[in-house]
Protein backbone atom coordinates (compact mmCIF):
# COMPACT_ATOMS: atom_id res chain seq x y z
CA UNK A 1 0.00 0.00 0.00
CA UNK A 2 0.91 3.01 -1.00
CA UNK A 3 0.48 6.45 0.80
CA UNK A 4 0.93 10.14 -0.83
CA UNK A 5 0.34 13.65 0.55
CA UNK A 6 -2.50 15.34 -0.60
CA UNK A 7 -0.95 17.94 -1.65
CA UNK A 8 0.84 15.66 -3.81
CA UNK A 9 -1.33 14.99 -6.11
CA UNK A 10 -2.74 18.44 -5.78
CA UNK A 11 -2.61 20.73 -9.03
CA UNK A 12 -1.82 24.52 -8.66
CA UNK A 13 -4.29 26.18 -11.48
CA UNK A 14 -2.03 28.64 -13.61
CA UNK A 15 -3.49 31.70 -15.93
CA UNK A 16 -2.41 34.81 -17.16
CA UNK A 17 -0.80 38.04 -14.95
CA UNK A 18 -0.60 41.49 -16.30
CA UNK A 19 2.46 43.43 -15.14
CA UNK A 20 0.93 45.43 -12.88
CA UNK A 21 -2.65 45.91 -11.08
CA UNK A 22 -3.63 49.41 -10.29
CA UNK A 23 -6.41 50.25 -7.88
CA UNK A 24 -6.95 53.55 -9.08
CA UNK A 25 -9.03 54.85 -5.47
CA UNK A 26 -10.92 53.71 -2.96
CA UNK A 27 -14.07 55.75 -0.95
CA UNK A 28 -16.16 54.96 1.72
CA UNK A 29 -20.06 55.32 1.25
CA UNK A 30 -20.52 58.76 3.60
CA UNK A 31 -18.11 60.26 1.21
CA UNK A 32 -20.00 59.60 -1.57
CA UNK A 33 -22.81 61.10 0.55
CA UNK A 34 -21.12 64.52 1.83
CA UNK A 35 -19.30 65.22 -1.35
CA UNK A 36 -20.79 64.40 -4.50
CA UNK A 37 -17.94 65.32 -6.71
CA UNK A 38 -15.33 63.30 -4.58
CA UNK A 39 -15.05 60.63 -7.18
CA UNK A 40 -14.47 62.66 -10.01
CA UNK A 41 -11.64 64.25 -7.77
CA UNK A 42 -10.34 61.91 -7.14
CA UNK A 43 -10.47 59.97 -10.72
CA UNK A 44 -8.67 63.59 -11.96
CA UNK A 45 -5.98 63.22 -9.38
CA UNK A 46 -5.37 59.69 -9.82
CA UNK A 47 -5.12 59.96 -13.60
CA UNK A 48 -1.52 61.68 -14.20
CA UNK A 49 -0.03 58.79 -11.63
CA UNK A 50 -1.72 56.11 -13.71
CA UNK A 51 -0.75 57.43 -17.07
CA UNK A 52 3.12 58.62 -15.67
CA UNK A 53 3.26 54.69 -14.12
CA UNK A 54 2.28 52.92 -17.04
CA UNK A 55 4.88 54.78 -19.35
CA UNK A 56 7.54 54.49 -17.06
CA UNK A 57 6.70 50.57 -17.17
CA UNK A 58 6.68 50.56 -20.90
CA UNK A 59 10.39 52.15 -20.72
CA UNK A 60 11.55 49.39 -18.01
CA UNK A 61 9.84 46.35 -20.13
CA UNK A 62 12.29 48.04 -23.24
CA UNK A 63 8.97 49.45 -25.23
CA UNK A 64 6.95 45.94 -24.57
CA UNK A 65 3.49 46.55 -24.16
CA UNK A 66 2.93 47.14 -20.28
CA UNK A 67 0.30 44.56 -19.02
CA UNK A 68 -1.38 47.02 -16.46
CA UNK A 69 -5.01 46.60 -15.43
CA UNK A 70 -7.09 49.37 -13.18
CA UNK A 71 -9.66 48.28 -10.42
CA UNK A 72 -11.83 49.58 -7.97
CA UNK A 73 -12.67 48.54 -4.37
CA UNK A 74 -16.26 48.87 -3.57
CA UNK A 75 -16.80 49.63 0.30
CA UNK A 76 -20.58 47.57 0.76
CA UNK A 77 -18.87 45.33 3.80
CA UNK A 78 -19.38 48.35 6.60
CA UNK A 79 -21.60 50.75 4.45
CA UNK A 80 -25.02 48.86 3.44
CA UNK A 81 -26.78 51.96 2.33
CA UNK A 82 -24.72 52.48 -0.97
CA UNK A 83 -25.79 53.57 -4.09
CA UNK A 84 -27.53 50.56 -5.96
CA UNK A 85 -24.98 48.69 -8.22
CA UNK A 86 -26.23 50.28 -11.37
CA UNK A 87 -26.00 53.90 -10.14
CA UNK A 88 -22.90 53.21 -8.46
CA UNK A 89 -21.38 51.53 -11.47
CA UNK A 90 -22.53 54.51 -13.86
CA UNK A 91 -21.19 56.84 -11.78
CA UNK A 92 -17.77 55.46 -11.10
CA UNK A 93 -17.55 54.94 -15.20
CA UNK A 94 -18.68 58.49 -15.85
CA UNK A 95 -15.77 59.89 -13.42
CA UNK A 96 -13.21 57.93 -14.86
CA UNK A 97 -13.74 58.86 -18.41
CA UNK A 98 -13.75 62.39 -17.85
CA UNK A 99 -10.48 62.45 -16.12
CA UNK A 100 -9.37 59.93 -19.10
CA UNK A 101 -8.88 56.41 -17.13
CA UNK A 102 -10.61 53.16 -17.58
CA UNK A 103 -11.75 51.15 -15.22
CA UNK A 104 -11.25 47.28 -15.85
CA UNK A 105 -12.21 45.14 -12.29
CA UNK A 106 -14.61 46.53 -10.01
CA UNK A 107 -15.20 43.96 -6.18
CA UNK A 108 -16.61 44.49 -3.13
CA UNK A 109 -15.16 44.43 0.19
CA UNK A 110 -17.28 41.85 1.13
CA UNK A 111 -16.36 39.09 -0.84
CA UNK A 112 -12.73 39.71 1.14
CA UNK A 113 -14.27 38.30 3.66
CA UNK A 114 -16.69 35.94 2.64
CA UNK A 115 -16.54 34.56 -1.26
CA UNK A 116 -19.32 32.28 -2.38
CA UNK A 117 -18.84 29.25 0.16
CA UNK A 118 -15.88 30.28 0.74
CA UNK A 119 -14.81 31.82 4.04
CA UNK A 120 -11.53 33.53 2.40
CA UNK A 121 -10.85 36.17 5.46
CA UNK A 122 -10.40 32.76 7.59
CA UNK A 123 -8.48 31.40 5.10
CA UNK A 124 -5.77 34.13 5.27
CA UNK A 125 -6.15 34.86 8.90
CA UNK A 126 -5.57 30.77 9.13
CA UNK A 127 -2.05 31.53 7.02
CA UNK A 128 -0.77 33.52 9.23
CA UNK A 129 2.55 32.66 10.86
CA UNK A 130 3.88 35.06 13.90
CA UNK A 131 6.91 33.97 15.62
CA UNK A 132 7.74 35.85 19.05
CA UNK A 133 11.03 37.04 19.51
CA UNK A 134 13.06 35.36 22.04
CA UNK A 135 12.66 36.53 25.51
CA UNK A 136 8.52 37.24 24.71
CA UNK A 137 6.91 36.04 28.18
CA UNK A 138 3.83 33.90 26.56
CA UNK A 139 1.99 36.35 28.63
CA UNK A 140 -0.37 37.23 25.48
CA UNK A 141 -2.24 35.10 23.66
CA UNK A 142 -1.77 33.31 19.75
CA UNK A 143 -2.73 35.82 16.99
CA UNK A 144 -5.98 33.12 16.73
CA UNK A 145 -7.23 33.70 20.06
CA UNK A 146 -6.62 37.49 20.41
CA UNK A 147 -7.28 38.60 17.09
CA UNK A 148 -4.33 41.09 17.04
CA UNK A 149 -1.30 41.05 15.26
CA UNK A 150 1.71 43.53 15.71
CA UNK A 151 5.21 43.81 14.44
CA UNK A 152 6.91 43.08 17.15
CA UNK A 153 7.25 42.95 21.32
CA UNK A 154 4.85 45.12 22.79
CA UNK A 155 5.60 46.63 26.57
CA UNK A 156 5.14 44.02 28.92
CA UNK A 157 2.40 44.44 31.26
CA UNK A 158 3.12 45.56 34.84
CA UNK A 159 3.57 42.16 37.16
CA UNK A 160 1.18 43.94 39.91
CA UNK A 161 2.77 41.85 42.53
CA UNK A 162 2.10 43.71 46.33
CA UNK A 163 4.58 44.67 48.31
CA UNK A 164 7.43 44.86 45.33
CA UNK A 165 9.25 47.68 43.23
CA UNK A 166 7.75 49.60 41.23
CA UNK A 167 8.10 48.15 37.43
CA UNK A 168 10.62 49.86 35.18
CA UNK A 169 8.93 50.69 31.88
CA UNK A 170 10.24 49.12 28.76
CA UNK A 171 9.38 50.18 25.23
CA UNK A 172 8.12 47.94 22.61
CA UNK A 173 10.46 47.37 19.77
CA UNK A 174 9.90 46.23 16.11
CA UNK A 175 11.52 43.37 14.57
CA UNK A 176 14.10 43.91 12.09
CA UNK A 177 13.88 47.74 13.23
CA UNK A 178 15.93 50.23 11.43
CA UNK A 179 17.43 52.59 14.14
CA UNK A 180 14.44 53.18 15.29
CA UNK A 181 11.61 51.07 16.12
CA UNK A 182 7.81 52.03 14.45
CA UNK A 183 6.00 49.74 16.62
CA UNK A 184 2.54 48.39 15.56
CA UNK A 185 -0.61 46.36 16.82
CA UNK A 186 -3.37 45.59 14.16
CA UNK A 187 -6.97 44.38 15.22
CA UNK A 188 -7.85 41.82 12.76
CA UNK A 189 -11.13 41.37 13.78
CA UNK A 190 -13.69 41.99 16.87
CA UNK A 191 -17.13 39.33 17.89
CA UNK A 192 -19.90 41.23 18.16
CA UNK A 193 -23.42 39.42 18.23
CA UNK A 194 -23.85 39.48 14.59
CA UNK A 195 -20.63 36.98 14.58
CA UNK A 196 -17.06 38.23 13.27
CA UNK A 197 -16.78 41.70 12.10
CA UNK A 198 -13.25 41.61 10.43
CA UNK A 199 -10.99 45.09 10.54
CA UNK A 200 -10.37 47.20 7.45
CA UNK A 201 -6.76 46.48 7.32
CA UNK A 202 -7.24 42.56 7.47
CA UNK A 203 -9.93 42.86 4.32
CA UNK A 204 -7.37 44.90 2.42
CA UNK A 205 -4.74 42.68 3.44
CA UNK A 206 -7.19 39.94 1.65
CA UNK A 207 -7.91 42.41 -1.33
CA UNK A 208 -4.31 42.51 -1.94
CA UNK A 209 -3.22 39.25 -1.75
CA UNK A 210 -6.27 38.91 -4.32
CA UNK A 211 -4.72 41.20 -6.59
CA UNK A 212 -1.12 39.68 -6.68
CA UNK A 213 -3.17 36.22 -7.49
CA UNK A 214 -1.60 34.27 -4.61
CA UNK A 215 -4.58 32.58 -2.85
CA UNK A 216 -5.55 29.00 -4.00
CA UNK A 217 -8.51 27.08 -2.26
CA UNK A 218 -6.75 23.55 -2.93
CA UNK A 219 -4.88 24.40 -5.65
CA UNK A 220 -7.64 26.34 -7.48
CA UNK A 221 -8.32 29.95 -8.16
CA UNK A 222 -9.76 32.13 -6.13
CA UNK A 223 -11.59 35.26 -7.46
CA UNK A 224 -12.15 34.92 -11.12
CA UNK A 225 -13.86 38.33 -12.55
CA UNK A 226 -16.98 37.75 -13.90
CA UNK A 227 -17.75 39.41 -17.09
CA UNK A 228 -20.67 42.26 -17.22
CA UNK A 229 -22.40 40.84 -19.93
CA UNK A 230 -22.95 37.53 -17.75
CA UNK A 231 -24.36 39.97 -14.76
CA UNK A 232 -27.82 38.92 -14.92
CA UNK A 233 -30.30 38.79 -11.93
CA UNK A 234 -31.06 35.31 -12.25
CA UNK A 235 -33.97 35.30 -10.04
CA UNK A 236 -35.75 38.08 -12.43
CA UNK A 237 -35.28 35.84 -15.41
CA UNK A 238 -38.35 33.74 -14.20
CA UNK A 239 -40.54 36.52 -13.51
CA UNK A 240 -43.35 37.05 -16.09
CA UNK A 241 -43.35 40.28 -17.89
CA UNK A 242 -41.10 42.98 -19.59
CA UNK A 243 -37.14 41.28 -18.93
CA UNK A 244 -35.75 44.29 -16.95
CA UNK A 245 -33.88 46.95 -18.50
CA UNK A 246 -31.00 47.22 -16.07
CA UNK A 247 -28.35 44.04 -16.35
CA UNK A 248 -27.57 44.53 -12.95
CA UNK A 249 -29.26 43.16 -9.33
CA UNK A 250 -30.51 45.71 -7.42
CA UNK A 251 -28.70 44.91 -3.82
CA UNK A 252 -24.80 44.53 -3.73
CA UNK A 253 -24.65 41.04 -1.97
CA UNK A 254 -26.55 39.92 -5.24
CA UNK A 255 -23.32 41.01 -7.13
CA UNK A 256 -20.18 38.74 -8.22
CA UNK A 257 -17.33 39.28 -5.99
CA UNK A 258 -15.35 40.64 -8.69
CA UNK A 259 -16.80 42.08 -12.09
CA UNK A 260 -14.52 42.35 -15.46
CA UNK A 261 -16.26 45.59 -16.69
CA UNK A 262 -13.43 46.37 -19.85
CA UNK A 263 -13.96 42.98 -21.72
CA UNK A 264 -10.49 43.66 -22.89
CA UNK A 265 -8.82 44.54 -19.75
CA UNK A 266 -5.24 42.65 -19.40
CA UNK A 267 -5.66 39.84 -16.30
CA UNK A 268 -6.47 41.20 -13.20
CA UNK A 269 -4.02 39.34 -10.74
CA UNK A 270 -0.99 41.09 -11.41
CA UNK A 271 3.09 40.54 -10.33
CA UNK A 272 3.11 43.83 -8.55
CA UNK A 273 0.47 45.91 -6.94
CA UNK A 274 0.09 49.99 -7.03
CA UNK A 275 -2.39 51.20 -4.55
CA UNK A 276 -3.24 55.12 -5.39
CA UNK A 277 -5.42 56.53 -2.60
CA UNK A 278 -5.34 59.15 0.11
CA UNK A 279 -3.47 59.96 2.98
CA UNK A 280 -6.14 58.80 5.37
CA UNK A 281 -5.08 55.33 4.20
CA UNK A 282 -1.62 55.85 5.04
CA UNK A 283 -2.16 53.69 8.92
CA UNK A 284 -4.17 51.00 7.35
CA UNK A 285 -1.77 50.41 4.26
CA UNK A 286 0.89 49.97 6.99
CA UNK A 287 -1.21 47.43 8.76
CA UNK A 288 -1.63 45.85 5.75
CA UNK A 289 1.65 45.54 5.24
CA UNK A 290 2.37 43.81 8.77
CA UNK A 291 -0.52 41.51 7.91
CA UNK A 292 0.90 40.13 4.17
CA UNK A 293 4.50 40.15 5.36
CA UNK A 294 2.96 37.53 8.03
CA UNK A 295 1.12 35.62 5.39
CA UNK A 296 3.19 33.09 3.40
CA UNK A 297 1.67 32.75 0.12
CA UNK A 298 0.56 29.30 -1.43
CA UNK A 299 3.58 27.91 -2.29
CA UNK A 300 2.19 26.08 -5.55
CA UNK A 301 0.66 29.67 -6.39
CA UNK A 302 4.07 31.08 -5.94
CA UNK A 303 6.00 29.08 -7.79
CA UNK A 304 3.69 28.76 -11.01
CA UNK A 305 3.96 32.90 -10.49
CA UNK A 306 7.65 33.67 -10.10
CA UNK A 307 8.59 31.15 -12.82
CA UNK A 308 6.14 32.94 -15.53
CA UNK A 309 7.53 36.29 -14.14
CA UNK A 310 11.16 35.06 -14.71
CA UNK A 311 10.26 33.48 -18.37
CA UNK A 312 9.43 37.57 -18.98
CA UNK A 313 12.66 38.37 -17.37
CA UNK A 314 10.99 40.51 -14.93
CA UNK A 315 12.59 40.33 -11.39
CA UNK A 316 9.93 39.41 -8.44
CA UNK A 317 10.94 39.97 -5.00
CA UNK A 318 11.18 36.92 -2.46
CA UNK A 319 8.91 38.72 -0.05
CA UNK A 320 5.24 38.82 -0.90
CA UNK A 321 5.04 42.36 0.84
CA UNK A 322 7.77 43.60 -1.33
CA UNK A 323 5.40 43.19 -4.45
CA UNK A 324 3.26 46.00 -2.89
CA UNK A 325 3.47 49.57 -4.31
CA UNK A 326 1.31 52.99 -2.90
CA UNK A 327 0.96 56.45 -4.15
CA UNK A 328 -0.39 58.23 -1.12
CA UNK A 329 -2.18 61.26 -2.62
CA UNK A 330 -4.79 64.66 -2.05
CA UNK A 331 -6.85 65.64 -4.63
CA UNK A 332 -5.85 69.04 -5.66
Amino acid sequence: MIYEETSAKQRTERFGMSHLSIEVGHLYADDLAARPDALREEMASAASWVHGVTENLRRRLGGRTPRVSTCYLVDDYFHRDMPSPEKLIATIGEAAADAGLRIDYLARESACATMGDLELASLVADRIVFEPAPGTTGARPPVSKSGWLCNGIPSPPPRRVAMSEPDQWKPPTQNSAREHSVFLDVELWSETSEGRLWSCPMLAAVWQLLRLGVLRDQGKRVGIPVPIEKVVPTERSHEPGPVPSSPYPELWRDMPPIIQLNPEAFPFPAYRTLTVVAGDFIEVEHAVRVICSCVPPDPGANEVISLAAERERIHLPTELVDRLNYIFQTPF
